[in-house]
């Protein structure tokens, strides 16, 4: 057994940790996905979406060669084409064409009187799992051929829908299962999607790819993963931008520019509600500052997703906090008290109270009671996600400092004020640059993210471009010390210190606490 080290942190070492906040650059955005030592995707052996699927691979290999396995389930996604990279997998696995039953009849499948059905003979079939759900009352029928022993049965779909049929069918309980994958290591990625794209290349008759051209194919994928270190690989949508990148290609290559033409079409189809929010944002219909500062007020950062297409879109919102002598000494969540909010968010703002009675509120409650609104905020909110931005404009009102208006916070916290990693940092991030461009860039705008969230970021060009000109900053915390200190200019200090956050605080709440009168309220008019 190895002999244990403990390490002693001491308090100053425990407070510059915790007031500790990091400027990233554009080094620390950038991902190796490997050498390309290829000049274009005619150099690169091709390869099929199925031949990456190891885990379904494994699974189809089982089924060909056990030959009492009469039931496969492959458990997809909505976002590949399940059928076809099960077809293809039987094809390269067990070197059959096995046929698909995408839709059929009852007497088709089953026969009526004399006439023989598809599966009476049997044989092996691919069927999606929703065709059994839409037609459940087929189950009894399946299971008396299946007791025959010549039918054996592959069903796929995403993950609904055969965890539905699995409920609902007993017999699947035993049946083959395997998962398909959608993310790879980043780590020689210039290969795999090299060889993917050779592959939609020669399948759909389109034009080779270059190598800066499948570079910036990486860097979406990233982006769909939501992770740096993982490449995703949303089959179709990534087959429906090279068909369309092949259609923009001048030449006999598909060039950098056409996949950003590609992604440039495919966004611009989808993002009119997000345009339409900037020109709220132009005529000042929706109050945001992005310069300045204002005590108890915040920029947070949200996602808003499109209903019927799922675009998301980065949306910033004013958050403000108020003081109010007596109560409880709680944060009254306004969106809970009017019903605008899911448990999640209920959930993040007790998270702020504990904090702060924790922090403050430990040998006696608090004086003071604060309220914490969205501004302009007219549907339902949820998530954790703004606890970081709500707990320091808390922090700004007690203290009665103010915060700065050309920075914008995202992070979930937890009760010891540690920041917390949170989902959708890009679309965040994007969605302030944009105001900010709009209004104009003063060189001092940026956002406050978790440390934990640095491998989410795979960012657009405009972003990039004005971090490297020293336009746009990105700043991480790891705990909520830390964005204070950013976001007020003031550290944190303790108790009984001046100039700082805290002793700001604890000063005045000690103001509060000796000179509060708790007589009534009408009792005050008797002195007049």
């Amino acid at each position: 057994m190895k002999n244990s080290v403990e390490v002693v942190v001491s308090q100053d070492e425990k407070e510059e940790l915790d007031n500790s906040v990091y400027e990233l650059s554009l080094d620390d955005l950038t991902t190796n996905f490997g050498a390309f030592a290829f000049e274009s995707t005619k150099e690169l052996k091709k390869k099929s979406f199925a031949s990456l699927q190891l885990r379904a691979r494994n699974a189809v290999r089982a089924f060909f060669k056990d030959s009492e396995s009469h039931l496969l389930l492959l458990c997809g996604s909505s976002l590949i084409d399940n059928t076809g990279t099960l077809k293809r997998l039987m094809l390269e696995v067990g070197h059959q064409d096995v046929p698909v039953i995408l839709d059929s009849s009852k007497s088709e499948l089953f026969g009526k009187g004399e006439k023989k059905g598809l599966l009476s003979s049997g044989g092996i079939f691919i069927m999606p799992a929703s065709l059994i759900l839409d037609h459940d009352n087929w189950i009894s029928k399946l299971d008396a051929l299946l007791a025959l022993g010549n039918l054996r049965l592959a069903f796929c779909g995403d993950a609904c829908d055969c965890a539905q049929l699995q409920l609902i069918w007993p017999a699947l309980e035993n049946a083959l299962h395997a998962d398909t994958v959608l993310e790879f290591v980043s780590q020689g990625g210039d290969l795999l999607m090299g060889s993917l794209v050779a592959d939609f290349c020669d399948s759909y008759n389109l034009k080779p790819f270059s190598k800066d051209a499948i570079e910036l194919l990486c860097i979406y994928s990233c982006r769909q993963s939501g992770d740096r270190r993982y490449l995703g690989l949303p089959e179709l949508k990534l087959r429906a931008i090279c068909k369309e990148a092949s259609g923009f290609a001048q030449g006999e290559l598909v060039l950098k520019h056409d996949v950003l033409k590609a992604l440039a079409a495919d966004d611009f189809r989808a993002n009119y509600l997000a345009e339409s929010q900037l020109r709220d944002h132009r005529d000042r219909q929706i109050l945001i500052a992005t310069e300045g500062a204002v005590t108890g007020q915040i920029n947070g950062l949200s996602v808003i997703e499109t209903q019927g297409t799922s675009y998301e879109y980065g949306e910033p919102v004013r958050i403000t906090a108020t003081l109010r002598a007596g109560g409880e000494g709680d944060v009254i969540d306004i969106e809970r008290k009017a019903e605008l909010a899911g448990q999640i968010h209920a959930k993040a703002m007790m998270i702020i109270n504990g904090f702060l009675t924790r922090e403050f509120g430990y040998e006696q409650p608090l004086p003071v009671s604060a309220s914490l609104v969205f501004e302009q905020s007219y549907s339902e909110i949820d998530g954790d996600s703004a606890s970081l931005t709500g707990l320091c404009a808390v922090i700004s009102a007690f203290a009665n400092v103010p915060i700065r208006q050309d920075l914008a916070v995202t992070g979930a916290v937890d009760q010891f004020g540690d920041v917390q990693p949170v989902g959708g940092v890009n679309e965040k991030i994007e969605g302030f640059f944009r105001i900010c461009r709009l209004r104009g860039l003063t060189g001092t705008q940026g956002v406050v993210i978790p440390h934990s969230c640095v491998n989410q970021l795979v960012l657009r060009p405009s972003v990039l471009n004005a971090m490297a000109k020293g336009l746009f900053h990105i700043y991480t915390v790891s705990h909520v010390k830390g964005a204070v200190k950013i976001l007020t200019s003031i550290p944190w200090g303790q108790n009984d210190d001046e100039n700082t956050v805290c002793g700001s605080i604890c000063a005045r709440l000690d103001e509060l606490s000796m000179t509060h009168d708790h007589r009534p309220w009408w009792r005050f008019w008797e002195g007049l």
